[in-house]
This record gives structure tokens, C-alpha cells and sequence, in this order.
């Protein structure tokens, strides 16, 4: 049985949600775009098994408080502070998509024992390009089915129906904040404007991290990921799309235990 929702004042005035679940070293799990802690349910007992795992809500999603505004650097301060209210020390980070990119921060920003970045390219110069065919969509009335068209070619062939059906009842009007604050942005920007700013922030990285994709991530980028992070390694899994660890769960999980086991 899921543990209760619990909640956490970080930052003043916001709160963010998050279900605490098992004993031992910590981990804490970091969903996607539009999704919420749930998006780990299907994980989280044989996660819990061997680690205290830490379900959160990202602000403006799920239970959690909205944000005035959103960018990268808004959503990873309050998991910073989470992480410090829980006394969560050094714990392991998975994060999935937008989760990736957070859990890379957040170990830039504090110790932790590993990262572990689950389909999220560090390089965006092709989600830029999509970002930049699909915006007028996503700011019109169209949004939710112009982000489930997106969201259906990156799940691959391979995703099962009920996941589908789960993810596109993440995608409602209230997410329209979230997207739009931290996608549109980019039709301004090239790969480089937007890598440049992070990347004092990625040479601070030392724990080990792990990339791992269901799609090549493109030419050399093996190379690239550790010229930023030195302790990176690239894994690919070609074939099971964006959400690789809901297409093959146990295949995930014995790759999660080998990580951290190493």
C-alpha cells in the first residue's frame, strides 16, 4: 500500500508534495513534463525494497504549489531545499525527461551518490527545432492535443496502450503554464545560448551518471556528455522510446540496482 502524501514548506510560501516510502540509503525520484509522483508507482515497491524513496511532485504539477514562473533553475531550487528539510543525505537521483535535466542540477548544486538521467540529451538542438514547429499550437487553443501528437511520437512503438492512456491524462489545460514557461523560451534560443549558462553548473558534477536513452541521442554525444561531466557514461536502448523504463520495468530496475550497486 502507497504511503500517505506528505507535504514540505521550501522556499517561503511554496509547498511541494512527495510520498516518503522503505528505509535505507535515499532516493529520490524526479518525474516529467505535465506527469506527477505517480509516473514512479509502478517502481517504487521494488525500489523501496532496498532504499527510502522519495516521490515528488514537482511545483505545478500534481499536489505541489505553481510558480510565478518556470525555468530550470525555478524547479531545481525547491528540490535543493527539499533535499535539505528531509536531511536527505547524499542520496541517489533518477529523474526522467524534465526530471533528467533536474536530477543533473540538483547533483551539480549538492552531494549526492549517483545520477542517473533517464532520456533527457543534454544537447537540444532538435527539441529546439520541435519546439519551434509546434509552438503556435501549444500557445493557441489546440494545446493538450498539439502536446499529445508531440508526446505520442517520442513514446515509440513500443509503449503499452494503458501507459499511453495514463500519460495523456497527465496532459490537461492546468499543465498549459509549465509547458509554455519553460518550452517557448526556447524558440529563441539556439543549442548553445542554452547549454552555455549550465555548463559551470555540469563541470561541478563528480558522482557517477549515468545517461540512459531509448534513442540515439546522436553523433558523439558519448564524447560531448563527458567533456561537461567527466564521471558520464552514455547507455543506449534503442528502440523503447522516450519512457524506456515503463516498456521494460524489470530490465530498468536490475539496471538501477547494478548502478548503484557499482
Amino acid at each position: 500500500m502507497a504511503s500517505k502524501l506528505q507535504r514540505a514548506s521550501v522556499g517561503g510560501n511554496l509547498t511541494l508534495a512527495y510520498r516518503d516510502e522503505g528505509s535505507g540509503p535515499a532516493l529520490l525520484l524526479i518525474h516529467g513534463i505535465t506527469e506527477d509522483h505517480h509516473a514512479w508507482d509502478e517502481l517504487t515497491p521494488a525500489l523501496s525494497q532496498r532504499a527510502r524513496v522519495i516521490l515528488v511532485d514537482l511545483p505545478g504539477h500534481g499536489e505541489s504549489s505553481p510558480l510565478p514562473a518556470y525555468s530550470a533553475q525555478a524547479l531545481v531550487t525547491p528540490l535543493v531545499e527539499l533535499v535539505q528539510t528531509l536531511k536527505l543525505d547524499r542520496p541517489y537521483v533518477i529523474g526522467h525527461s524534465l526530471g533528467g535535466l533536474l536530477a543533473t542540477l540538483l547533483g551539480a548544486l549538492l552531494p549526492v551518490r549517483s545520477i542517473l538521467n533517464v532520456d533527457q540529451s543534454l544537447r537540444l538542438g532538435q527539441f529546439i527545432e520541435l519546439v519551434r514547429g509546434i509552438a503556435p499550437k501549444l500557445a493557441g487553443p489546440d494545446f493538450v492535443n498539439a502536446l499529445n501528437e508531440e508526446m505520442e511520437l517520442l513514446g515509440g512503438p513500443r509503449l503499452p496502450a494503458r501507459i499511453r492512456d495514463e500519460l495523456r491524462a497527465y496532459r490537461s489545460e492546468a499543465r498549459r503554464p509549465v509547458v509554455l514557461g519553460l518550452w517557448l523560451p526556447l524558440v529563441h534560443e539556439t543549442e548553445e545560448s542554452v547549454i552555455a549558462p549550465l555548463t559551470p553548473l555540469l563541470r561541478q558534477i563528480r558522482a557517477p551518471y549515468l545517461s540512459l536513452h531509448g534513442a540515439d541521442p546522436g553523433p558523439s554525444y558519448d564524447t560531448w556528455l563527458r567533456a561537461l561531466i567527466p564521471s558520464s557514461r552514455v547507455e543506449i536502448w534503442d528502440g523503447l522510446g522516450h519512457w524506456l523504463h515503463r516498456v521494460e520495468p524489470e530490465r530498468f530496475l536490475a539496471r538501477v540496482q547494478q548502478f548503484h550497486a557499482t
